[in-house]
């Protein structure tokens, strides 16, 4: 029989409460480590040291004609450093891609917002544009140097276009997103069309723009160097090809790890721009009367 003050065992586990954590454990070290500003830096460092190491151990399982080791792409890039060859081909490859990137982003910009301002233009040519975007960017890059030879032009004019379709979709869809009940309603309330760009149209676009940015300056980047490995005796695509010919490995690695680099500070400066850009944006956002829509 069954006491009250003894009742019987109904499968019902009993809950044990954790156990505190120890402040000196090296878990709670960690979390409170990372925690701090720097711990973003701390964990890219970590990720960066066990990238190195990988290709350290499968550097020294393959051929050096085929991976090179970390050691001697550091050799190979310090040596291009002190000879002054490493600047001189990165600004060739910078200027082609600055003069493309603006060339290619100023038309793509005002060709999106031109077609997002007059719809049945853009029904028409958006089969047309659409074929001429899907063209690889490498089969027309012979073209280019038939047309403009194997200077700097040629170069710029590739990024151009690699640049300008990217520009061109992210305006035309930034345009889209606006609401065209809230234009028409700043119409009816005496707004001009200058008013209307600067409040609602820029502003509202500006979003996607800077999308486009971040993706067109890597791609303008590539494309710079992709014209410069199909045709240029200059610039970080040279290095690349040169270095593959004579298969020294460790002079292609350098060139990756340069163009890597190059890459990922353009990002930052963009983003950076797109932040300082958001207090224009705010303070220039129109205020529309609750019962005007």
């Amino acid at each position: 029989m069954t006491s009250i003050h003894n009742p019987p065992d109904r499968g019902l586990r009993k809950v044990v409460p954790p156990r505190p954590a120890v402040a000196g454990s090296p878990t709670i070290s960690l979390r409170r480590l990372l925690a701090r500003p720097g711990g973003a830096f701390i964990g890219r460092s970590a990720v960066v040291l066990a990238l190195i190491g990988v290709w350290a151990l499968v550097a020294g399982l393959l051929q050096s004609s085929w991976v090179s080791s970390p050691m001697e792409t550091a050799k190979t890039l310090n040596g291009w450093v002190a000879d002054g060859s490493l600047w001189f081909h990165l600004q060739v490859t910078l200027a082609a891609m600055i003069a493309g990137f603006a060339i290619g982003s100023v038309a793509g910009i005002a060709c999106g917002i031109t077609l997002g301002f007059l719809p049945f233009v853009e029904r028409v040519f958006s089969p047309f544009i659409v074929a001429l975007y899907s063209l690889p960017k490498i089969a027309i890059a012979p073209l280019l140097v038939i047309a403009f030879g194997i200077g700097i032009e040629s170069k710029i004019v590739l990024v151009a276009i690699t640049v300008f379709f990217m520009m061109m979709f992210s305006a035309l869809d930034g345009v889209r997103e606006i609401d065209s009940d809230l234009i028409q309603t700043l119409r009816l309330m005496g707004a001009s069309q200058s008013e209307i760009a600067r409040k609602i149209i820029l502003p509202g676009a500006l979003t996607w723009i800077f999308v486009g940015l971040r993706l067109s300056v890597r791609l303008a980047f590539t494309a710079a160097i992709l014209g410069e490995i199909i045709s240029s005796n200059r610039g970080i695509g040279y290095l690349i090809e040169f270095s593959a010919v004579k298969y020294d490995s460790a002079g292609v690695f350098a060139a990756i790890i340069v163009v890597v680099a190059c890459s990922v500070v353009l990002t930052a400066i963009v983003t950076r721009v797109e932040k300082t850009t958001s207090r224009w944006r705010l303070s220039n956002a129109v205020e529309v009367p609750d019962g005007a829509l």
